[in-house]
């Protein structure tokens, strides 16, 4: 697959969190998610791009609320997708179904979702891909084998501890996740499913090996999500921070990817709202100027929904086999990414390796391998009517970057096991690089 593209995503939603249909917790953000800012958010996005199309994510309540704001954005979304090509589909609770629902519910809520998009999108409306930010792999076989939907943005790299669910362990890059668990790329066709599931925030690699929040204030989830980059750093850094995140993806790395570069965020309709409760101080002017920076940036990249992304993987490769990335970043001295530091991250189907290198020191350790071709399981169902909340959803490998474990303590590349060693070479053979130590 080749080609630069950014997915760019906007949730429209009635309360922060809606763990479920009709249960809520969190702030009410009608007077935040309306139409005016619903307009000036899409017209900032054709000034920077006239191409771009997005993906808009409605919450359960946003397809249900019968008030006349609700009404006229939907009808308002309508009219993009006709106009633009823009994709509207659903958002599964507040990107953590998981952690509150139970597996079966969350898909009857998917297809009550779908039939209720169709009520104003049209009787033959199906969206490319489905919006969730954790999706349990049971969930994905179910939108893929019966609602006939093949991409769902439903991993969300590195994160643990932030927000209300955690899920670190997959990979970045788009891949076919396994019947064991979501973040598991599928080692063959027993444990295949056909749906190409995307990462939906692309953050600072260095400051994804933080967990959550660190003493220091360096927050894990910096890079092109707007809340933890544009809120502590304002605008003009901020974008700087979003901009140099997104190059991972798409400067360098482009090329040791055979020319394809992915990058993704996901921002709140009612982030533009400048004396909204999440005070970000900032409005639509802010969308434009990220935009038009990346795009100045990098011509030749595409704005596109998660669908076209997922799709076009699809089209060219039917499974994993010929699944590896490779990724290089160097620190770039704020906001906790370290200039001193120097990661290379490989991500394929039978592992991912991340080698973090102290330029100063001149040393380089493991920081995390993570074995895919080992069985994997996903918790047991949550249940949030008794209180049974699942929140960790991680699949920790043998060496984990967020270092939580005794065992995830960095080593040297030759204190891995001969198994572990021999995994990488196979890799290396079948893929064609070779790990740098």
């Amino acid at each position: 697959m080749k080609g630069r593209y950014f997915c760019f995503t906007i949730v429209i939603r009635v309360n922060q969190i809606e763990v479920a249909p009709g249960v809520n917790l969190g702030v009410d953000e009608r007077r935040e998610n309306t139409l005016e800012n619903l307009i000036k958010y899409r017209e900032s996005i054709f000034r920077a791009d006239p191409s771009a199309r997005v993906t808009f994510a409605l919450s359960d309540a946003a397809l249900r609320d019968e008030s006349e704001n609700f009404r006229n954005i939907r009808a308002q979304l309508r009219e993009y997708y006709e106009k633009f090509g823009d994709d509207v589909t659903y958002m599964l609770g507040a990107f953590f179904s998981a952690a509150y629902e139970k597996r079966a519910q969350i898909c009857a809520n998917v297809h009550s979702a779908l039939c209720l998009l169709k009520d104003f999108m049209g009787p033959e409306y199906r969206p490319q891909a489905i919006v969730g930010g954790f999706v349990a792999s049971d969930v994905i076989r179910y939108i893929a084998e019966v609602e006939h939907i093949h991409v769902v943005q439903g991993n969300i790299f590195s994160q643990y501890a932030v927000d209300n669910q955690d899920g670190d362990g997959s990979i970045c890059y788009p891949y076919y996740p396994s019947k064991e668990h979501f973040c598991k790329p599928a080692q063959g066709d027993e444990d295949f499913i056909d749906c190409v599931n995307l990462d939906g925030w692309t953050v600072d690699f260095i400051n994804a090996t933080y967990c959550g929040v660190t003493k220091e204030g360096y927050n894990s989830r910096m890079g092109c999500g707007p809340i933890e980059t544009l809120r502590p750093f304002c605008v003009e850094k901020g974008i700087e921070i979003m901009l140099v995140s997104a190059d991972q993806m798409l400067g360098e790395n482009f090329g040791r990817n055979n020319g394809f570069g992915y990058a993704t965020a996901i921002w709140e309709l009612c982030l533009i709202q400048r004396d909204g409760h999440h005070q970000m101080n900032i409005d639509e002017t802010t969308v434009t100027a990220f935009l038009s920076a990346l795009k100045k940036k990098y011509p030749d990249l595409k704005i596109v929904p998660f669908g076209e992304v997922g799709e076009s993987f699809r089209k060219e490769h039917p499974d994993n086999r010929q699944l590896h990335y490779e990724f290089v970043h160097q620190g770039i001295g704020f906001g906790g990414s370290l200039e001193n530091v120097r990661l290379y991250w490989y991500m394929n189907k039978y592992f991912r390796l991340c080698i973090r290198e102290d330029i100063q020191r001149g040393t380089k350790k493991v920081i995390d391998f993570t074995d895919y071709t080992k069985q994997a399981a996903e918790p047991e169902d949550s249940d949030y009517r008794i209180g049974k909340i699942q929140r960790n959803w991680s699949l920790l490998g043998d060496i984990n970057q967020k270092g939580l474990r005794e065992q995830d303590k960095p080593i040297d590349f030759v204190r891995l096991s001969e198994a572990q060693k021999e995994l990488i070479g196979r890799a290396e053979k079948e893929f064609g690089f070779t790990v740098t130590f």
